[in-house]
């Protein structure tokens, strides 16, 4: 349902006065098949983040193309790209700067029925009522503003604003690092249960493999801006065998992972030739240094990017 196809961004940032080119995407591909979920996991500065905005129509690719049911959302009429964006919608990590702080949660959910459907009236009101039961809130909270949300409540309010536009495809961006455990597992039973009643699909970015375990259909690990792991059933979850990808799992459940034990990806990984894993990978060779690996097919449903997994 969704492709992308061999998708790069950079951006320029100044350093010591001089401009500075950060490739944060660099030809990464993948399909997302209908009623399914993709989980992309990998480290702060990877680039989950930018595919997922470029994905959600935010941010445009400078090459590569992102089709949702073969057509591509950046090459249409601004008429069609409208229709398009209403079928691909997002849901932040911060729900509290994601949403305006002046409107309360009628308001918030009203805004893409209003702008999408030129609903109004009783109708409007109706619809409202059904979203937030969706998300399991009571209809008197209408009434709110998202300082008298709790952070679970306030985030199943931008996921009913991102349903109420009956997208076929969201994008998940950290939709539970901010939240307590307890509250997390309320926000995956509700995305999971959404998810069975809509047949909608959905991209997880998260740094938790747990979450996407219980949630994806099948995982990719990202690192340096390209895919180095992919699995096409969860199921083989287990069966992860790239280096990056045996880090990530040896430090699941540990508090402070993503802040200590791993660090963000580096300018002189940036740089190196070959693979962008190799200064931190235990098994590299002298041919990683001086030759990217393509990512290959080892098994049925299984790619990996690596000489000596």
């Amino acid at each position: 349902m969704l492709e992308v196809r061999d998708v790069k961004k950079t951006y320029k940032t100044k350093r010591f006065g001089r401009s500075v080119p950060v490739r944060a995407v660099k030809g990464l591909s993948m399909n997302i098949e209908k009623g399914r979920c993709l989980g992309l996991v990998g480290e702060s500065g990877c680039g989950k983040s930018t595919l997922g905005r470029m994905i959600s129509g935010m941010e445009r690719p400078d090459t590569g193309s992102v089709l949702l049911d073969g057509l591509d959302i950046y090459n249409k009429p601004s008429r069609e790209i409208r229709a398009l964006r209403r079928e691909i919608q997002i849901v932040f990590q911060d729900s509290m700067a994601s949403v305006d702080p002046r409107m309360n949660a009628d308001a918030i959910i009203s805004e893409p029925l209003i702008n999408f459907y030129g609903l109004k009236g009783q109708c409007l009101d109706d619809r409202v009522s059904e979203l937030l039961d969706m998300v399991c809130l009571p209809d008197g909270d209408k009434t709110k503003y998202p300082f008298q949300f709790s952070g679970g409540q306030l985030q199943r309010v931008c996921i009913a604003r991102a349903l109420a536009s009956e997208p076929s495809f969201i994008v998940l961006d950290e939709p539970l690092s901010s939240l307590d455990v307890s509250v997390q597992a309320q926000i995956l039973n509700l995305l999971s249960d959404v998810k069975k009643a809509t047949d909608v699909s959905y991209l997880l970015i998260s740094h938790d493999l747990e979450a996407v375990y219980y949630l994806s259909d099948s995982i990719c690990v990202m690192y340096a801006g390209m895919v180095m792991e992919s699995i096409e059933d969860i199921g083989d979850f287990y069966k992860l065998k790239h280096p990056y990808s045996l880090k990530l799992l040896s430090l699941r459940g540990k508090c402070g992972a993503d802040s200590t034990d791993i660090e963000n990806v580096s300018d002189s990984e940036d740089r190196i030739k070959g693979c962008p894993y190799y200064s931190r990978c235990p098994k590299h060779s002298e041919q990683c240094k001086n030759a990217l690996p393509s990512l290959e097919k080892i098994e049925e449903g299984h790619y990996i990017r690596c000489y000596n997994y």
